[in-house]
């Protein structure tokens, strides 16, 4: 494993702490909140997390992309949200660890990725409902400089092949991009404008 996979790795686990951290702040009167994402309130947005960490963890270790969309919809705040999170991303981190993982190709259900590439789309993912949650509870919604940075020097590396993207037009779960930020719109802004959202 060199050097970029180890970084790869480490903006894994900065973005799994970030979300955590907001999660550990919800308070019990905003889980029915709305959010950012228009179907989802802040209690189905978490079950997305939870769940998602579950579905790449069963990828990588050969699962079916049937598997996948199966699963999607499936109610996974089966115990404390926060400590439900918390096992299930350190059973998705153990996957992506693994030996071979990152080159061993999946079957991700908008294409066939290496483990490296769904590692980059699970910390995008991430990433931006990071930011969901916190504005959706009034939370601090400031990321990550530097994961910003790295999905913004590699978004087409990302999203590759992918069928369902927010470099797609027509794509079923992403918004379109949001309006043309302003010249002086911070890297954040910019990646948000991205993905369909309105910081």
């Amino acid at each position: 494993m060199d050097h970029t996979d180890n970084a790869l790795l480490g903006h894994f686990d900065t973005v799994a702490d970030g979300f955590s951290d907001r999660l550990r702040a919800v308070p019990d009167t905003s889980w029915d909140n709305p959010t950012p994402c228009t179907e989802w309130n802040v209690r189905e947005l978490v079950n997305h997390m939870i769940q998602g960490s579950r579905i790449y963890t069963a990828l990588l270790g050969g699962g079916s992309s049937a598997e996948f969309m199966a699963a999607l919809d499936q109610v996974s705040l089966d115990g404390g949200p926060a400590d439900t999170f918390r096992n299930a991303v350190a059973e998705c981190r153990a996957a992506f660890h693994s030996p071979g993982a990152l080159d061993r190709v999946v079957d991700y259900p908008f294409g066939p990725v290496p483990g490296r590439q769904l590692l980059g789309l699970y910390v995008v993912d991430a990433v931006t409902h990071t930011w969901d949650l916190a504005r959706a509870v009034g939370l601090e919604e400031r990321l990550d400089p530097s994961t910003v940075r790295w999905i913004t020097d590699n978004f087409d590396w990302i999203y590759h092949g992918v069928s369902e993207s927010p470099i797609l037009a027509g794509s079923r779960y992403y918004g379109p991009p949001t309006e043309t930020p302003a010249p002086e719109a911070s890297e954040q802004d910019r990646l948000l404008h991205a993905m369909g959202r309105r910081p």
